[in-house]
């Protein structure tokens, strides 16, 4: 409502309510970029997610806490 009233100029969205599907009328607004949740895929993202995961496997291993623990 926001964009379609002129509040808002535009918007890039990557991540949806309800995905994968979208909000009705999405697609027909042309101040609207659609991505499919790829903001992360950057290459410098991308290795920062794997040296995380590294350190959270180094911790484990060592009997230290967690640095992302995750729980039900």
């Amino acid at each position: 409502d926001a964009i379609k009233s002129g509040k808002i100029a535009g918007a890039g969205l990557d991540v949806y309510e309800n995905e994968p599907q979208l909000a009705a009328g999405l697609t027909g607004l042309e101040q609207v970029v659609l991505l499919p949740h790829m903001g992360s895929g950057t290459i410098e993202t991308r290795e920062a997610m794997g040296f995380c995961a590294l350190r959270n496997v180094k911790a484990f291993v060592t009997g230290e806490p967690l640095i992302n623990p995750v729980t039900d």
